[in-house]
């Protein structure tokens, strides 16, 4: 696959994004005067209250109950991911000293190798290294700022949270979420499937940094917290940036979940990649014309955004991330319609030919062109050429 020198163009004004620019936290203050990241459920409680005792189908209580059990890892382990939280410590739990104060040296090759068998092992679908790219680390959390520090541990304290430059690797995963439940946005089954990525990717995230420090180095679990994760997995060659605002992978297309550990360990990075997504989200709207809540941009990449909720000054197609959590409220449950409209999740179908505003490539039609690697290694059944492929669950060989 084609690797990318440049994955992305950053202005001049760009700053690190805090995370009280995220779109959680404006609309949980709009809706209440209160700084969190869990107020704006209310509202889309209250709904999803509703359509259930008015009997909506794909809105019942036990559509809800079958969320609830999916998302129950998830709030135990990091609750969508909060910095040294929970589970997500940002030292050991369980490792004993007799490991965690012993190095296990080897070239970086090798423990590159050994960190992503293990990603593996624990959950990951996908695993790539990315040199941790301090822009991508987030300003502050809800209160306190997040430091990069020039020596120390990664460590709370009341004024702050420190993370030493020395922790300069990003292991970034994704667990692939389960496409035909994702196909049934905005029904609340949908909203299972993306439950099931969270309670693997906390599961996954926690047992990685165990893992880490018994070899005897440093490691900080992330689900949601602490840096961005669509611009580290860009960074460590998962896939790259679509038009709908998030990660679109070779193997699973946007139907994944992104997770990270940010380490002392000496890995090799990976590189960027380019299988043409930016060129065939140019000419197909799919995600935009089908957003239920107008959040998707039918216009070219731009270099900045007015958008509240936006990281500005990063060439890309902004999504206006309020109009979309609105949408979440009024529905009474998540939303991933953007994602089960989106042809990389399922592979070529001919009647996408016609979906697209003209046939502009630059080595044949880049879905066509993935759909058919995707086949060769395993990652979709086709019957038929141009019908709908069937997305084959992945292989593990561990959690």
């Amino acid at each position: 696959m084609k690797t990318k020198n440049e994955p992305y163009v950053v202005g001049q004004g760009y700053r690190r994004f805090p995370v009280t620019s995220q779109a959680f936290v404006t609309v949980s203050m709009k809706d209440t005067g209160k700084l969190g990241y869990m107020f704006w459920l209310d509202k889309m409680h209250r709904n999803m209250g509703r359509k259930m005792m008015e009997g909506t189908e794909g809105y019942l209580q036990e559509d809800n109950a079958l969320d609830m059990g999916a998302n129950a890892s998830n709030l135990l382990v990091g609750a969508y991911g909060f910095p040294n939280f929970q589970m997500l410590k940002w030292s050991t739990m369980v490792v004993p000293e007799v490991l965690s104060s012993h190095k296990v040296v080897r070239p970086p090759e090798d423990l590159t190798r050994l960190v992503k068998r293990a990603a593996g092992i624990y959950g990951a679908d996908l695993v790539g290294v990315a040199a941790l790219d301090e822009r991508w680390v987030y300003s502050k959390d809800m209160v306190k700022p997040i430091v990069i520090t020039e020596d120390g541990i990664p460590e709370e304290t009341d004024d702050e949270f420190r993370i030493p430059r020395s922790m300069d690797r990003a292991i970034v995963m994704a667990v692939a979420m389960d496409a035909k439940g994702i196909g049934t946005s905005p029904a609340i089954e949908s909203s299972t499937a993306t439950s099931i990525g969270y309670s693997r990717m906390g599961i996954t995230a926690v047992s990685l940094a165990e893992y880490i420090r018994a070899m005897g180095y440093r490691a900080i679990p992330c689900m949601n917290d602490t840096a961005m994760s669509i611009p580290l997995a860009v960074d460590a060659g998962l896939g790259e940036l679509g038009r709908l605002g998030i990660l679109i992978t070779p193997e699973f297309g946007p139907s994944v979940r992104l997770f990270k550990v940010l380490t002392d360990m000496p890995l090799v990075p990976d590189k960027p990649v380019d299988f043409g997504v930016e060129i065939f989200c140019k000419n197909c709207l799919l995600c935009a014309e089908h957003c239920p809540s107008d959040s998707i941009s039918f216009d070219l990449p731009k270099e900045t955004s007015s958008l509240e909720t936006s990281n500005p000054y990063v060439r890309k197609w902004y999504i206006n991330g309020e109009k979309c959590l609105r949408f979440w409220q009024e529905n009474g449950g998540s939303c991933a319609t953007c994602i089960a409209v989106c042809p990389f999740t399922w592979g070529f179908e001919s009647i996408q030919c016609f979906e697209c505003t003209k046939c502009e490539t630059r080595r044949g039609c880049e879905l066509q062109v993935n759909t058919h690697l995707r086949a060769k290694h395993g990652y979709l059944h086709i019957e038929s050429y141009g019908e709908r492929p069937e997305v084959l669950r992945p292989r593990r060989e561990g959690l």
